[in-house]
Protein backbone atom coordinates (compact mmCIF):
# COMPACT_ATOMS: atom_id res chain seq x y z
CA UNK A 1 0.00 0.00 0.00
CA UNK A 2 1.41 3.36 -0.84
CA UNK A 3 0.65 6.36 1.14
CA UNK A 4 0.82 9.44 -0.15
CA UNK A 5 2.26 12.06 1.54
CA UNK A 6 -0.53 14.03 2.02
CA UNK A 7 -4.39 12.29 2.44
CA UNK A 8 -6.87 14.80 3.57
CA UNK A 9 -9.76 12.82 5.27
CA UNK A 10 -13.15 14.69 4.68
CA UNK A 11 -15.37 15.00 7.65
CA UNK A 12 -19.17 13.02 7.89
CA UNK A 13 -22.53 13.95 9.18
CA UNK A 14 -23.29 10.92 11.64
CA UNK A 15 -26.58 9.03 11.11
CA UNK A 16 -28.15 8.20 13.96
CA UNK A 17 -32.08 6.18 14.51
CA UNK A 18 -34.44 7.44 11.61
CA UNK A 19 -32.75 9.98 10.27
CA UNK A 20 -29.67 12.00 9.50
CA UNK A 21 -28.67 14.51 12.53
CA UNK A 22 -26.93 18.19 11.93
CA UNK A 23 -23.25 18.72 12.49
CA UNK A 24 -24.63 20.49 15.58
CA UNK A 25 -25.96 17.63 17.47
CA UNK A 26 -23.25 15.25 16.02
CA UNK A 27 -21.16 17.32 18.60
CA UNK A 28 -23.18 16.43 21.68
CA UNK A 29 -22.88 12.55 20.94
CA UNK A 30 -19.26 12.53 21.94
CA UNK A 31 -17.78 8.82 21.38
CA UNK A 32 -18.32 6.28 24.26
CA UNK A 33 -14.39 5.76 24.90
CA UNK A 34 -14.03 9.71 25.21
CA UNK A 35 -15.11 9.66 28.91
CA UNK A 36 -16.52 13.50 28.72
CA UNK A 37 -17.92 16.19 26.81
CA UNK A 38 -16.95 17.21 23.57
CA UNK A 39 -16.04 20.92 23.79
CA UNK A 40 -16.61 20.87 19.72
CA UNK A 41 -17.77 18.35 16.54
CA UNK A 42 -15.25 15.94 15.59
CA UNK A 43 -15.26 17.06 12.13
CA UNK A 44 -13.99 20.39 13.44
CA UNK A 45 -11.55 18.44 15.39
CA UNK A 46 -7.90 18.80 13.60
CA UNK A 47 -5.26 16.48 13.67
CA UNK A 48 -1.98 16.08 11.91
CA UNK A 49 -0.64 12.68 11.99
CA UNK A 50 3.12 11.19 10.90
CA UNK A 51 3.58 7.86 10.18
CA UNK A 52 7.24 6.59 10.38
CA UNK A 53 7.47 4.81 7.37
CA UNK A 54 4.71 2.78 5.81
CA UNK A 55 6.60 1.29 3.10
CA UNK A 56 9.24 -0.07 5.53
CA UNK A 57 6.61 -3.53 6.36
CA UNK A 58 3.88 -4.49 6.59
CA UNK A 59 3.29 -3.32 10.76
CA UNK A 60 3.46 0.02 9.50
CA UNK A 61 1.11 -0.14 6.35
CA UNK A 62 -1.25 -1.35 8.66
CA UNK A 63 -1.10 1.54 11.29
CA UNK A 64 -1.39 4.12 8.44
CA UNK A 65 -4.47 2.40 6.88
CA UNK A 66 -6.22 1.85 10.32
CA UNK A 67 -4.95 5.64 10.71
CA UNK A 68 -6.72 6.48 7.37
CA UNK A 69 -9.82 4.75 8.30
CA UNK A 70 -10.38 5.08 11.66
CA UNK A 71 -10.03 8.90 11.55
CA UNK A 72 -12.51 8.80 8.79
CA UNK A 73 -14.86 6.52 10.45
CA UNK A 74 -15.22 9.43 13.63
CA UNK A 75 -15.35 12.58 11.08
CA UNK A 76 -12.19 14.15 12.10
CA UNK A 77 -10.25 16.75 10.27
CA UNK A 78 -7.30 14.34 10.03
CA UNK A 79 -3.90 14.16 7.81
CA UNK A 80 -1.97 11.30 7.77
CA UNK A 81 1.69 11.67 6.20
CA UNK A 82 4.68 9.77 5.28
CA UNK A 83 7.92 10.77 5.79
CA UNK A 84 9.61 7.66 4.08
CA UNK A 85 11.78 7.25 7.30
CA UNK A 86 13.47 10.60 6.13
CA UNK A 87 13.97 12.75 9.87
CA UNK A 88 14.59 15.69 8.09
CA UNK A 89 11.65 15.24 5.89
CA UNK A 90 9.46 14.71 9.28
CA UNK A 91 10.59 17.62 10.99
CA UNK A 92 9.44 19.86 8.17
CA UNK A 93 6.58 17.75 7.93
CA UNK A 94 6.03 19.13 11.72
CA UNK A 95 6.84 22.38 10.94
CA UNK A 96 3.91 22.93 8.66
CA UNK A 97 1.25 20.83 11.02
CA UNK A 98 2.60 23.55 13.27
CA UNK A 99 1.95 26.59 10.89
CA UNK A 100 -1.49 24.79 10.41
CA UNK A 101 -2.25 25.47 13.77
CA UNK A 102 -3.23 22.36 14.56
CA UNK A 103 -5.67 20.92 17.68
CA UNK A 104 -3.08 18.19 18.27
CA UNK A 105 -0.20 16.31 16.51
CA UNK A 106 0.29 12.11 16.83
CA UNK A 107 4.47 11.65 15.63
CA UNK A 108 5.45 8.11 15.07
CA UNK A 109 9.01 9.57 14.96
CA UNK A 110 12.05 8.38 12.89
CA UNK A 111 14.87 9.56 15.23
CA UNK A 112 15.26 9.70 18.88
CA UNK A 113 16.50 13.21 19.33
CA UNK A 114 16.48 14.75 15.48
CA UNK A 115 12.93 15.90 16.05
CA UNK A 116 13.15 17.71 19.32
CA UNK A 117 13.36 20.99 18.51
CA UNK A 118 10.04 20.62 16.34
CA UNK A 119 8.41 19.05 19.11
CA UNK A 120 9.54 21.89 21.30
CA UNK A 121 8.33 24.77 18.88
CA UNK A 122 4.78 22.75 18.67
CA UNK A 123 4.38 22.47 22.67
CA UNK A 124 5.76 26.28 22.88
CA UNK A 125 2.93 27.21 20.08
CA UNK A 126 0.38 25.38 22.32
CA UNK A 127 -0.05 22.35 19.81
CA UNK A 128 -0.19 18.90 21.99
CA UNK A 129 2.17 16.07 20.83
CA UNK A 130 1.53 12.52 21.15
CA UNK A 131 4.34 9.80 20.29
CA UNK A 132 3.18 6.99 18.93
CA UNK A 133 4.88 3.46 18.87
CA UNK A 134 8.35 4.87 19.72
CA UNK A 135 9.39 7.70 22.36
CA UNK A 136 11.05 10.03 21.70
CA UNK A 137 15.00 10.94 23.08
CA UNK A 138 14.45 12.31 26.92
CA UNK A 139 15.68 15.19 26.37
CA UNK A 140 12.23 15.96 24.38
CA UNK A 141 9.62 13.93 26.70
CA UNK A 142 9.32 17.11 28.64
CA UNK A 143 7.57 18.83 25.17
CA UNK A 144 5.12 15.69 24.73
CA UNK A 145 1.78 15.45 25.85
CA UNK A 146 1.06 11.67 26.20
CA UNK A 147 2.74 8.37 24.92
CA UNK A 148 0.78 5.40 23.63
CA UNK A 149 2.05 2.12 22.33
CA UNK A 150 3.88 -0.93 23.26
CA UNK A 151 6.28 -1.39 26.12
CA UNK A 152 9.26 -2.89 24.27
CA UNK A 153 11.42 -2.88 27.08
CA UNK A 154 8.79 -5.71 27.87
CA UNK A 155 8.84 -7.62 24.93
CA UNK A 156 12.33 -7.83 24.85
CA UNK A 157 12.41 -9.60 28.19
CA UNK A 158 9.75 -11.41 26.70
CA UNK A 159 11.67 -12.93 23.14
CA UNK A 160 14.70 -13.48 25.93
CA UNK A 161 12.98 -15.76 28.16
CA UNK A 162 11.49 -17.71 25.17
CA UNK A 163 14.46 -18.32 23.54
CA UNK A 164 16.47 -18.95 26.81
CA UNK A 165 14.20 -21.40 27.78
CA UNK A 166 13.59 -23.02 24.09
CA UNK A 167 17.59 -23.44 24.76
CA UNK A 168 16.89 -24.54 27.78
CA UNK A 169 19.67 -21.86 29.24
CA UNK A 170 22.98 -22.66 27.04
CA UNK A 171 23.77 -22.25 23.49
CA UNK A 172 24.78 -20.03 20.88
CA UNK A 173 22.97 -17.03 19.46
CA UNK A 174 22.98 -14.44 16.52
CA UNK A 175 21.01 -11.08 16.91
CA UNK A 176 19.01 -9.10 14.33
CA UNK A 177 18.93 -5.33 14.99
CA UNK A 178 16.25 -2.91 13.72
CA UNK A 179 17.86 0.77 12.47
CA UNK A 180 20.86 1.88 15.33
CA UNK A 181 19.37 4.97 17.04
CA UNK A 182 15.88 4.38 16.37
CA UNK A 183 14.23 4.10 19.83
CA UNK A 184 12.27 1.00 19.92
CA UNK A 185 16.22 -0.49 18.51
CA UNK A 186 17.71 0.28 21.79
CA UNK A 187 15.47 -0.50 23.96
CA UNK A 188 14.64 -4.09 22.16
CA UNK A 189 18.57 -4.57 21.96
CA UNK A 190 19.04 -3.46 25.61
CA UNK A 191 16.64 -4.75 27.71
CA UNK A 192 16.94 -8.39 25.67
CA UNK A 193 20.35 -8.06 26.48
CA UNK A 194 19.44 -7.33 30.16
CA UNK A 195 17.44 -10.36 30.47
CA UNK A 196 19.55 -12.76 29.08
CA UNK A 197 22.80 -11.27 31.01
CA UNK A 198 20.75 -11.64 34.12
CA UNK A 199 18.96 -15.30 33.72
CA UNK A 200 20.64 -16.91 31.58
CA UNK A 201 24.30 -16.55 31.82
CA UNK A 202 25.46 -19.50 29.66
CA UNK A 203 23.86 -18.39 26.41
CA UNK A 204 26.45 -16.55 23.98
CA UNK A 205 25.82 -13.72 21.87
CA UNK A 206 28.18 -14.96 18.46
CA UNK A 207 27.10 -12.10 16.87
CA UNK A 208 24.65 -8.78 16.26
CA UNK A 209 23.98 -7.07 13.12
CA UNK A 210 21.49 -4.08 11.61
CA UNK A 211 19.07 -5.17 9.34
CA UNK A 212 17.12 -1.43 9.21
CA UNK A 213 13.48 -3.33 9.84
CA UNK A 214 13.94 -4.71 6.71
CA UNK A 215 13.17 -8.50 5.95
CA UNK A 216 15.33 -8.90 2.80
CA UNK A 217 18.42 -7.41 4.33
CA UNK A 218 17.24 -9.69 7.31
CA UNK A 219 17.70 -12.73 5.18
CA UNK A 220 21.23 -11.31 3.92
CA UNK A 221 22.41 -10.61 7.28
CA UNK A 222 21.48 -14.58 8.54
CA UNK A 223 22.65 -16.17 5.38
CA UNK A 224 26.57 -13.92 6.43
CA UNK A 225 26.03 -15.58 10.31
CA UNK A 226 25.22 -18.78 8.47
CA UNK A 227 28.36 -18.39 6.86
CA UNK A 228 30.62 -17.43 9.35
CA UNK A 229 28.96 -19.67 11.95
CA UNK A 230 27.34 -22.59 10.07
CA UNK A 231 25.81 -24.70 12.92
CA UNK A 232 27.23 -23.15 16.03
CA UNK A 233 23.91 -20.94 15.94
CA UNK A 234 21.16 -22.50 18.53
CA UNK A 235 19.09 -19.49 18.14
CA UNK A 236 18.46 -16.07 16.44
CA UNK A 237 16.70 -12.82 17.71
CA UNK A 238 14.84 -10.09 15.43
CA UNK A 239 13.78 -7.15 16.78
CA UNK A 240 10.63 -7.72 14.66
CA UNK A 241 8.48 -10.38 12.86
CA UNK A 242 9.22 -9.18 9.41
CA UNK A 243 13.03 -9.68 9.51
CA UNK A 244 12.76 -12.94 11.88
CA UNK A 245 10.88 -13.94 8.27
CA UNK A 246 14.00 -12.94 6.66
CA UNK A 247 16.19 -15.18 9.03
CA UNK A 248 13.69 -17.96 8.52
CA UNK A 249 14.06 -17.33 4.36
CA UNK A 250 17.94 -17.95 4.75
CA UNK A 251 17.53 -20.95 7.15
CA UNK A 252 15.59 -22.34 4.92
CA UNK A 253 17.89 -21.76 2.02
CA UNK A 254 20.55 -23.64 4.58
CA UNK A 255 18.68 -26.49 4.30
CA UNK A 256 17.67 -26.56 7.67
CA UNK A 257 14.53 -27.83 9.46
CA UNK A 258 12.09 -26.80 11.69
CA UNK A 259 13.62 -26.28 14.92
CA UNK A 260 16.96 -27.00 14.13
CA UNK A 261 17.30 -23.05 15.10
CA UNK A 262 15.18 -21.59 17.48
CA UNK A 263 13.93 -18.12 15.92
CA UNK A 264 12.10 -15.54 18.34
CA UNK A 265 11.02 -12.08 17.35
CA UNK A 266 8.77 -8.92 19.13
CA UNK A 267 5.82 -7.97 16.86
CA UNK A 268 3.81 -10.86 15.45
CA UNK A 269 2.91 -10.60 11.96
CA UNK A 270 0.74 -13.05 9.84
CA UNK A 271 3.36 -14.85 8.33
CA UNK A 272 5.24 -15.58 11.47
CA UNK A 273 1.79 -16.68 13.16
CA UNK A 274 2.04 -19.23 10.41
CA UNK A 275 5.66 -19.73 10.83
CA UNK A 276 5.37 -20.71 14.34
CA UNK A 277 2.42 -23.12 13.45
CA UNK A 278 4.92 -24.69 10.91
CA UNK A 279 7.12 -24.87 13.55
CA UNK A 280 10.00 -22.03 11.97
CA UNK A 281 9.86 -19.82 14.47
CA UNK A 282 10.01 -20.45 18.46
CA UNK A 283 7.75 -17.62 19.55
CA UNK A 284 6.92 -13.81 19.32
CA UNK A 285 4.72 -11.36 21.16
CA UNK A 286 0.87 -10.09 20.13
CA UNK A 287 1.36 -6.20 18.72
CA UNK A 288 -2.18 -5.09 17.18
CA UNK A 289 -1.28 -2.23 14.00
CA UNK A 290 -5.16 -1.59 14.32
CA UNK A 291 -4.64 -1.42 18.60
CA UNK A 292 -1.70 0.76 18.00
CA UNK A 293 -3.13 3.44 15.40
CA UNK A 294 -7.01 3.66 17.33
CA UNK A 295 -5.06 4.02 20.83
CA UNK A 296 -2.97 7.15 19.51
CA UNK A 297 -6.40 8.42 17.83
CA UNK A 298 -8.22 8.15 20.74
CA UNK A 299 -5.95 9.94 23.05
CA UNK A 300 -5.41 12.45 20.60
CA UNK A 301 -8.60 13.28 20.57
CA UNK A 302 -9.26 13.20 24.81
CA UNK A 303 -6.52 16.09 24.56
CA UNK A 304 -7.86 18.42 22.27
CA UNK A 305 -11.20 18.25 24.73
CA UNK A 306 -9.57 18.67 27.79
CA UNK A 307 -9.90 15.20 28.96
CA UNK A 308 -6.93 14.15 31.15
CA UNK A 309 -5.03 11.22 30.07
CA UNK A 310 -2.11 9.26 31.23
CA UNK A 311 0.95 9.88 30.96
CA UNK A 312 2.05 6.45 28.95
CA UNK A 313 -1.24 4.71 27.67
CA UNK A 314 -0.02 0.86 26.68
CA UNK A 315 -1.36 -2.10 24.25
CA UNK A 316 -1.32 -5.46 25.25
CA UNK A 317 1.63 -7.82 24.17
CA UNK A 318 1.17 -11.33 25.04
CA UNK A 319 3.94 -14.05 24.53
CA UNK A 320 2.53 -16.24 21.63
CA UNK A 321 4.03 -19.72 21.05
CA UNK A 322 2.71 -22.86 19.53
CA UNK A 323 1.30 -24.12 22.81
CA UNK A 324 -1.44 -21.00 22.21
CA UNK A 325 -1.07 -19.49 18.95
CA UNK A 326 -4.68 -21.09 18.36
CA UNK A 327 -6.13 -18.40 20.71
CA UNK A 328 -4.76 -15.48 18.54
CA UNK A 329 -6.23 -14.42 15.16
CA UNK A 330 -3.82 -14.20 12.75
CA UNK A 331 -2.64 -10.87 12.10
CA UNK A 332 -3.97 -9.27 8.68
CA UNK A 333 -0.54 -7.81 8.14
Amino acid sequence: MRIQNKIALTSFICMLGMGAMSVTAHAAGAPDWLGGELKKPLSETRIGITVLYPGSNAYQAKYAETAESYTKELGLDATVMDPQGDPATQFNQLQDMISQNLDVIILWPTSQNALIPAVRQAARAGIPVITSNSPIGEAGRRYIAAHTGPDDCAQAEQAAEMLGDSLNGQGNIVVVEGTPGYTVSILRKNCFLDKMEDSYPKIKILASQTAEWNREKAQTVMETFLTKFGDEIDGVYAFDDGMGLGVISALQGAGKKPGDVKVVTCNLFGEGWDAIKNGWETGSNKQSAEDDAILAIQTAVKIANGIDVPAQAQIETPKIQAYNVDQFDRPSW
